[in-house]
């Protein structure tokens, strides 16, 4: 796995960094369109939608170029992007979407995405790029009802843009620098791209906006996401394989998300999974801040109710999956980890194997949870070192475990999970007054190793055991506890296995 990191770092560097032929831009930087020239008015009120198109095709028809914005602020309705245009925002200038749905253009059929309206779209494109210190705005407030559709989501309206910015089966694409906010749905979605990169970006959408995720990753090859700060109402950065909407089985693997800040209050920093059967791999996370949110990293394989809209017929395949470098603040979940069925109605053709987190701090959290659903199906093949969690979160006693992230009250909770090794790993309770039923919960688990495992617990806190095994097999060794009783380390069931080493 070491050396998969390593040749997918190297490669994606001379992808970006040291273009070869193949991937060197096709963008003549001499040849630069002003909206203005073609009559566009950043007035904040006229109509831009033919003008800006204009300045796209003329450009694209000269083998592209720039496509310039200077202030003001611009009401565009969709506008398609074309092979080799650069569409530049400079400070100052801001693009709003318009308010009305005639002025929004569905996207070809053959796009593959039920969602069929978009701000800003490509399909079939190379060498485009979005830049500059400007904002796109997406006018989401225009497009909700004040009521709220459940305790953290606004009402979306009959109609909405399904999202701000959307590419499908692109390649050799960037977006750099630009400000994203107030987006009616998905913010950036990429759907069977290759050679994408993101870098320095600022997400900022409603956190009661519905389904206005950051930037969705689906069916993707060669992605590296770079300096980004993301937050919004859903999850801030989401990695699918839906290729259901390609009508293909298209994996998507070798992504790269490095130095972020994210939040989502009601939803997730990082999702891996979820949508769509294809497989996911090979991805890198590293120097992560996630705050203020539901969950910090969610890996989900699940055949859902078949009402359920999402196209899953088998569930995601997940495997080789890195985590490294991550700071959590006032996340309820940090780690979420769920495979399996909701209903058992169905043959479940999912897997998750191959992933560990790595250097993990995270306070003032609530529980972690990692298992399957099936017992005859485990998550295989988990490693934690280097975990350092806080626990501070209120977690119910008579919880129960679905895939949206109900959980017991256990610190780490694991569930059908064969091969979970944990080393260096600490829980410090001293600043909770909540209540916690145990610090690790395992339940048939198998090939469970726990090393350098310490406790710091207070005495106010009403804790029954640090460490329970239910039908079990660990090995425990070099830990430490801290305000301790002799009954209280430990409690098993008599189907556990139990070595204790030092």
């Amino acid at each position: 796995m070491k050396n998969k990191v390593f040749y997918l770092f190297l490669i994606l560097n001379m992808c970006f960094f040291y273009p070869g032929k193949a991937q060197k831009s096709l963008i003549p930087h001499n040849n630069v369109w002003n909206v203005t020239d073609f009559e566009a008015k950043g007035d904040g009120k006229t109509l831009n939608t033919i003008a800006f198109q204009q300045a796209i095709d003329n450009c694209a028809a000269l083998g592209g170029g720039i496509v310039n914005v200077s202030a003001g602020c611009y009401v565009i309705g969709t506008i398609f992007l074309r092979n080799n245009v650069q569409l530049h925002i400079e400070p100052g200038a801001e693009l709003l979407g318009s308010p009305n749905k005639q002025d929004y253009v569905p996207i070809p059929q053959k796009a593959g995405l039920e969602d069929k309206f978009f701000l800003i779209f490509a399909e079939n494109a190379e060498h485009v790029s979005i830049t500059g210190m400007g904002k796109i705005n997406g006018n989401g407030d225009a497009f909700w009802h004040k009521e709220m559709l459940s305790e953290f989501v606004r009402k979306p309206k009959s109609w909405r843009p399904s999202g701000l910015i959307g590419f499908v089966n692109c390649r050799f694409f960037a977006i750099n620098d630009v400000l994203l906010k107030n987006s009616p749905c998905y913010t950036l979605w990429a759907l069977g791209c290759e050679d994408l990169k993101i870098n320095g970006i600022t997400i900022r959408n409603a956190i009661d906006g519905p389904n206005t995720d950051g930037i969705d990753i689906d069916c993707c090859r060669r992605v590296l996401i770079t300096n980004c700060n993301i937050e919004g109402g859903d999850d801030a950065i989401a990695i699918k394989s839906d290729s259901g909407r390609l009508g293909e089985t298209r994996p998507c693997e070798d992504i790269i998300v490095s130095n972020c800040i994210l939040s989502s209050p009601p939803a997730c920093g990082i999702r891996v999974g979820y949508e769509g059967d294809s497989p996911i791999r090979d991805c890198i996370f590293q120097n992560l801040t996630i705050r203020n949110s539901n969950h910090g990293i969610n890996v989900i394989s699940v055949l859902p109710n078949p009402n359920y809209p999402c196209a899953i017929f088998e569930g995601t395949k997940i495997e080789n999956i890195q985590f490294n470098n991550i700071i959590m603040h006032n996340v309820t979940q940090p780690i979420y980890m769920w495979m399996g069925n909701e209903k058992p109605d169905k043959p479940f053709g999912g897997y998750m194997k191959n992933i560990s987190i790595s250097n993990l701090t995270a306070t003032n959290v609530g529980n972690s949870f990692i298992g399957s659903m099936l017992e005859e199906k485990s998550i295989e093949d988990i490693t934690l070192s280097n975990i350092k969690l806080f626990p501070g979160k209120s977690i119910s006693e008579n919880t129960y475990v679905n895939v949206w992230g109900s959980c017991h009250p256990y610190v780490l909770y694991a569930k059908n999970v064969s091969g979970l090794h944990i080393n260096e790993l600490a829980v410090d309770f001293s600043s909770t007054k909540e209540i916690w039923q145990h610090a690790l919960h395992f339940e048939n688990a198998s090939d469970i190793r726990l090393n350098l495992f310490s406790a710091i617990k207070a005495e106010r806190i009403p804790l029954k055991h640090l460490i329970f095994a239910e039908n079990s097999v660990l090995q425990i060794s070099g830990n430490s506890y801290k305000n301790r009783k002799s009954h209280f380390f430990l409690k098993k069931d008599s189907m556990s296995k139990i070595d204790i080493k030092n």
